[in-house]
């Protein structure tokens, strides 16, 4: 355990690892448990050693060991419910714990307040499902006045929804609260326990973390019992947080129990809970969250500090201190800068808000610079296009990263900017709005884009009973089969889906494209260039080209507008992507011949219009095309990574025509050519780079193949394999390499082997492939044919060898 201030006694540590060893064996190669029941007698011995270890351990390290072990034990009672010693030893603990704390009421059932608060939030989620259900999708194909009507409607309902979630969640907390301050009894001095985060900013799920600290009031760090002032409290924040625990959905890694890299396999992940339904719990026990009073009580090899959020008033608001913030590193002060009172002496978090608001305008300077730095990385992560743009090779799709935050974190910084300390985005565009800082219709817009992404984070959770951010499959099948966006646009509709990310997409660009963001003053307005943009990303290809048909006959095309050309690319991408290749190079042909101003699209012409005479057979076609646009590539003002992205794509379109004309050795050596090119893309490009490397191997395994070098082949097709499971790949691909190893062994009379592999690529198929479908599947047919062929030579064989031997 880095950072404790004693020496972890070695026995202890030794049984704790010979535990997570143990723990191993049940897990698969994602860390997740094979079988929870035979798991959790491992969680129970591990709570009961962590109990057994807080005797020994000193103040600090104390409370993790109690906190731990609390975890560890609901962990084992909710995967064996059954179990009574699993019970006890639960219930025991909670008695311990209260005696340990010196609490007031020592016969406090811990185990019932946590039912009572479980009944609080049953009904909260109940009241939450019903509202959402209330909320109806906005038909794609509806007046501009309809629209914006069922808009306004959305925008009122969830506005509804979040302040009914976060007065029931707030009254949950209270109800804790009043429980603690009745168990420890008399407080040493008058508090305020302040909400943070989403409960902060009014858009808080009935499954979020509760993230807060405890103020206590100004003077008492003068006095001489404050060291026991802060222990009552200490103590009071680990029966709350063991009360929040008992509700058993505090998923184990969150408590930072042990690090089990030292156990796992290579090529494995550690130990992840994803049995626990993950709800209602304290933030991690981690180096980069810890926003609960506790703090941050481990020190790390890079960060040799810890903090606590018990604190006065005063002392609280150093946290807003900028040498204060570079030495604590994870962005304490935009944790605190917004707040709400949950419970205890009003007056006490009056001090602390009207301090912030004063510590914010008298340090203007290191406030901004603060923002813009953390704006960076916002841009950098929470990006709208490229994260969108990343789903195209996705399985799964973080909702929270996507969508909730490309929109919250941008508006929260326009209020900062604009000294706006109300956290709740809705209340933020509101006030943007009354200062003129924006119009009526960008407000209602922006409005618009966080009732969706409110109602989408709420939509998951609900239907997954749980704070898991993810929609999606656990993998691909075929890279041009992707349920993501399907999944993505069932939770709010396709309308709202598209109108969201039009909207974040052009707040992030007026906000990253102002040099002086402090006086600020914009507009948003959605052109059809916008709507096309995302209909394109969705991958919705036959509404792109319905719509273009309406578009092009509603008004006339003006060629020069660049607008305009970004229409017309999206279509011909659509053609493309529907099979209509002759229409699709109509169009490429248009976009070659005009003035393209935007470098990356004109790119996106050539390599798209290269690909499109490969579809229609016309190869000689294709090739000549290529040698002659190379040349133009290179004189383009383009970074290198885009340089050699395109390059690689056309050399690779290259080995796809040499392929076909059976120029098997030119193949091979413009997929060589291509695998060159790609690796040098810089590594922001990830995972893009290895699964195009990947195809490349295959493409170069199965020219060999054709070659007659099996055993160059086979190289080749495991290469692939590897960089696919690697980085996750599309099923389908790596049912390809299986078949190209089987058909390889099939050459070289090896049929056992044959066999292993065709059958390894049926299993992959059946799984994937609808019932319904796997009879006429033609891929799933030659694997059956090609197992057929192997098992009757086999066969022969042995006769043969029969014979011999007779």
């Amino acid at each position: 355990m880095a950072g404790s201030s004693h020496v972890v006694d070695s026995s202890w540590e030794q049984e704790l690892n010979k535990m997570a060893k143990q723990l191993n064996k049940f897990l698969d190669k994602n860390g997740k448990e094979k079988d929870p029941e035979k798991s959790a007698s491992i969680f129970h011995q591990m709570g009961l050693l962590y109990k057994e270890q807080s005797k020994q351990d000193d103040s600090i390290t104390k409370k993790l060991s109690l906190i731990r072990s609390a975890a560890l034990l609901n962990a084992a009672v909710t995967r064996q419910p059954g179990n009574e010693q699993f019970k006890q030893s639960l219930k025991h603990f909670c008695s311990d714990l209260l005696k340990t704390a010196r609490a007031k009421i020592l016969d406090a059932d811990l185990l019932k307040i946590a039912q009572e608060v479980k009944k609080m939030a049953e009904n909260m989620r109940k009241e939450t499902n019903e509202s959402l259900q209330q909320v109806k999708n906005i038909p794609y194909d509806v007046t501009i006045d309809e629209q914006k009507k069922l808009q306004e409607e959305k925008i009122a309902n969830l506005k509804t929804i979040q302040a009914q979630i976060t007065e029931n969640y707030k009254n949950m907390m209270k109800f804790v609260s009043n429980e603690c301050d009745k168990i420890m009894g008399n407080s040493p001095c008058r508090y305020s326990i302040t909400g943070m985060g989403s409960l902060a900013r009014c858009e808080i799920t009935p499954y979020s973390d509760f993230e807060h600290i405890i103020l206590l009031e100004e003077g008492v760090q003068e006095k001489d019992n404050y060291p026991q002032v802060l222990d009552y409290f200490r103590w009071f924040s680990i029966i709350f947080q063991t009360i929040i625990i008992n509700l058993q959905e505090t998923i184990i890694p969150s408590v930072a129990v042990l690090n089990f890299k030292h156990v796992t396999n290579s090529g494995e992940k550690e130990f992840f809970d994803a049995f626990t339904k993950r709800g209602i719990s304290f933030d991690f026990i981690r180096p980069y969250a810890c926003h609960f009073p506790l703090g941050r009580m481990e020190k790390t090899e890079r960060k040799q500090f810890t903090n606590e959020f018990i604190k006065p008033v005063s002392e609280m608001l150093t946290y807003l201190d900028e040498d204060e913030d570079l030495k604590n590193g994870y962005n304490i002060p935009n944790v605190l800068i917004t707040t709400c009172p949950v419970y205890g002496d009003e007056q006490i978090y009056q001090q602390f808000y009207d301090g912030i608001k004063v510590a914010l305008q008298s340090d203007k300077r290191p406030s901004h610079k603060r923002l813009m730095k953390q704006l960076n990385e916002d841009f950098t992560n929470f990006d709208a296009f490229n994260s969108l743009n990343a789903l195209d090779i996705d399985s799964k799709c973080n909702i929270k990263r996507l969508v909730y935050r490309t929109s919250t974190l941008f508006i929260s910084a326009l209020g900062r900017l604009n000294s706006i300390d109300d956290g709740s985005s809705f209340a933020i565009i509101d006030q943007l709005n009354n200062n003129n800082i924006i119009d009526d219709e960008t407000a209602h817009l922006l409005s618009y884009a966080i009732a969706v992404s409110c109602q989408v984070r709420l939509k998951v959770y609900m239907e997954k009973e749980s704070q898991d951010d993810y929609v999606g499959e656990e993998q691909l099948y075929d890279i041009f089969d992707n349920k993501v966006f399907a999944n993505l646009i069932d939770t709010v509709g396709e309308r709202s889906m598209m109108d969201y990310f039009a909207i974040a997409y052009k707040l992030q660009n007026v906000i990253r494209n102002e040099d002086d963001l402090s006086n600020l003053n914009f507009k948003i307005a959605l052109k059809p260039a916008d709507r096309f943009k995302m209909l394109h990303m969705f991958e919705l290809n036959d509404r792109v080209i319905s719509e273009w048909e309406s578009y092009s006959q509603e008004q006339p095309p003006n060629t020069s507008s660049q607008d305009e050309l970004w229409i017309r690319f999206y279509v011909a991408r659509a053609c493309s992507k529907m099979h209509k290749h002759k229409e699709s190079l109509l169009m490429w042909e248009w976009l070659e011949e005009r003035d393209i101003e935007d470098q990356w699209l004109r790119v996106e012409v050539m390599s798209d219009k290269a690909l499109c005479l490969c579809n229609l057979d016309r190869f000689q076609e294709a090739l000549q095309f290529i040698r002659r646009v190379k040349s133009e590539v290179l004189n383009l003002n383009l970074s290198d990574s885009d340089k050699y992205s395109l390059l690689s794509n056309l050399a690779f379109i290259s080995a796809r025509c040499q392929y076909a004309l059976k120029e098997y050795q030119l193949a091979i050596d413009q997929s060589v050519e291509a695998s060159k090119y790609i690796a040098r893309v810089d590594q922001r490009d990830e995972p893009w780079k290895e699964m195009y490397r990947a195809t490349y191997f295959y493409h170069i395994g199965r020219c060999l193949y054709e070659l007659g070098d099996y055993d160059a082949a086979i190289n080749e097709a495991k290469k692939s394999l590897q960089h696919h499971e690697q980085n996750n790949g599309p099923v389908n691909v790596k049912c390809h390499c299986y078949s190209l190893l089987g058909l390889c062994h099939l050459k070289r009379d090896n049929y056992q082997k044959a066999i292993t592999y065709f059958q390894t690529e049926l299993d992959l198929r059946l799984k994937f492939v609808p019932s319904e479908k796997q009879d006429s599947d033609e891929k799933i047919k030659f694997a059956r044919s090609k197992i057929k062929i192997c098992q009757e030579n086999l066969k022969l064989e042995m006769e043969f060898l029969i014979n011999l031997t007779i």
